[in-house]
């Protein structure tokens, strides 16, 4: 195993994906609601709900994309559960903590189970060896409308996939970084 991944490393990655989730929710979840074609008010501040479910739901298909990059970028976490768990753990909770006043402490009761139910399928997916990111966007749009729904077509897919890849992507610079600087990961990080 290598000296750079440690737990650690696993630690800090895990914050820092939570930020980073948080931010790439922040920016991208209109443009991610309008492409995945999600049934959203036209005034969301007269009926915030559904808007703020959809954050959530976004946040948990970020959270797999987290995961997957990972799991694609550094062999050790197939070598070592502990190392996945501990950024898994990390990772939620941070991003959980950091859009809790602004999403998740605003969700009701049913709301709150759908976001979890829909983020342990995601992370569940996201885990096995062989999943690619369009099966990724093909399972939240599954989770967001139903299976065999209308909405759900080629152009819907493509789009999604495509906002999945750039956070991937966005993902791996990340784990880039952090395997480069893992003292200064820390710092920033916190």
């Amino acid at each position: 195993m290598s000296k750079i991944i440690t737990n650690q490393f696993a630690e800090d990655l895990g914050y820092t994906f939570g930020g980073c989730i948080r931010d790439l929710v922040r920016f991208t979840a209109r443009e991610a609601a309008r492409v995945s074609k999600a049934k959203l008010p036209l005034f969301d501040f007269l009926n915030p709900g559904p808007f703020l479910l959809f954050k959530g739901m976004w946040s948990a298909l970020l959270q797999a994309c987290a995961i997957r990059a990972t799991l694609d970028n550094c062999p050790e976490y197939l070598e070592n559960e502990k190392l996945l768990k501990k950024t898994l753990f990390q990772m939620n909770y941070h991003a959980e903590e950091v859009m809790a006043e602004k999403v998740f402490k605003r969700l009701n009761t049913e709301q709150m189970n759908q976001y979890e139910e829909a983020k342990q399928k995601l992370i569940a997916k996201a885990i096995r060896p062989d999943t690619v990111k369009s099966e990724l966007a093909d399972l939240f749009l599954e989770i967001l409308h139903g299976k065999d729904s209308p909405k759900i077509n080629d152009k819907t897919r493509a789009a999604v996939l495509k906002q999945v890849t750039l956070s991937s992507d966005t993902f791996r610079r990340l784990i880039d970084v952090s395997k480069k600087n893992p003292t200064q990961t820390k710092v920033v990080a916190r």
